[in-house]
């Protein structure tokens, strides 16, 4: 926030209402709460973003669980977005991967997610890299590509459900997985129309940020002021002129 030129109160108050909702708000709203004009909120909202993501990037899944049991990762690929398909493929939908950490029980931890050039070896293998512990077990579907989850040091076990519609038990392979991708789907639906492809990284990131804070809400603002305090300097010239990061 050096150099800012907005009270530090707005700044404040709009931290607050970005982390105390699930489906997160958009910059339209956001400027009708603070009172101030679109860019200004849009700016606002985007500067956040940026430092969630980048705070949520030192996170790497794995490790052990609250209990000392070792933590299993869940990964699957994702279509997000786009125009509804022609024909096959995946007309104009942004790729990405998703993961979540696994504990005893079926209880959901940590998330990550960030999207890729495509569904390759690759670009699992990058995400692996920025996401995941060298040693950790994962799990993932049967899509070819996953196999390079695999490492000497990093196990992989593929899990074929058989069926279209995901379980509903808590304990069923993929469940926490398969509801934060639904979580991710219903917010950034309920909240925008669209997300542009150069800002999808930070939207990803700052719904990462705010699951994997979920059970310490009242932490929420201390956590955004050092998020924002050491993240790199963002300006709304750079913000504008940003290009899609994508993996792989």
């Amino acid at each position: 926030m050096s150099g800012t030129k907005l009270p530090l109160t707005i700044w404040f108050r709009a931290m607050h209402i970005m982390t105390s909702t699930k489906q997160g708000v958009s910059a339209i709203e956001l400027g009708r709460r603070l009172g101030v004009s679109y860019p200004t909120a849009w700016y606002l909202a985007k500067r956040l973003r940026r430092a969630m993501t980048e705070r949520e990037a030192r996170y790497l899944l794995g490790g052990s669980g609250p209990d000392g049991a070792p933590v299993v990762v869940e990964a699957d690929d994702v279509y997000l977005g786009g125009e509804r398909n022609q024909g096959s493929g995946p007309g104009g939908k942004t790729r990405m991967i998703a993961a979540t950490e696994r504990y005893e029980g079926g209880r959901m931890g940590h998330v990550a997610m960030r999207t890729v050039v495509g569904f390759t070896s690759r670009a699992v293998r990058a995400f692996a890299d920025t996401c995941l512990m060298p040693a950790v077990r994962v799990h993932t579907d049967g899509l070819k590509a996953f196999l390079a989850f695999g490492t000497p040091a990093r196990s992989h076990v593929v899990t074929v459900s058989g069926s279209k519609r995901p379980s509903r038990q808590r304990t069923a392979p993929f469940h926490g997985l398969n509801t934060a991708i639904a979580n991710l789907s219903t917010a950034l639906k309920a909240t925008h129309k669209a997300i542009a492809p150069q800002h999808t990284s930070d939207y990803l990131g700052a719904f990462c940020w705010t699951t994997n804070r979920r059970h310490n809400m009242f932490g929420m603002i201390p956590a955004a002021c050092r998020a924002v305090a050491t993240s790199s300097i963002l300006t709304r010239r750079r913000a504008y002129a940003e290009i899609p990061v994508l993996l792989g």
